[in-house]
């Protein structure tokens, strides 16, 4: 099961360097991920994995209506990339 979170981690990773990168994801893709990471970040909304998650998902929302700055969006790739590669190591 934390095999499969860390997978989540990893693919909202790579949506966020493709966003970063300024290429066109579709909405729904965007809105799955989404969808995926509030679903995961609900198991745990206290701890700092839970905020991370909550900070992608509006890192994500916000790149539907906006053009974010690359550093936001790499910042946020690292981290929730991180998280996730943990994941998978765990």
């Amino acid at each position: 099961m934390v095999k499969l979170l860390g997978t989540v981690d990893i693919i909202a990773a790579v949506l966020l360097l493709i966003l970063a990168l300024g290429a066109e994801v579709p909405a729904v893709v965007l809105a799955v991920v989404s969808i995926f990471l509030a679903a995961k970040a609900s198991i745990s909304l206290i701890d700092i994995g839970g905020i991370t998650d909550t900070a992608v998902i509006i890192l994500i929302i916000m790149s539907f209506f906006a053009v974010l700055p690359f550093w936001i969006l790499l910042i946020g790739a690292g981290l929730i990339g991180i998280k996730g590669l943990m994941s998978l190591l765990a």
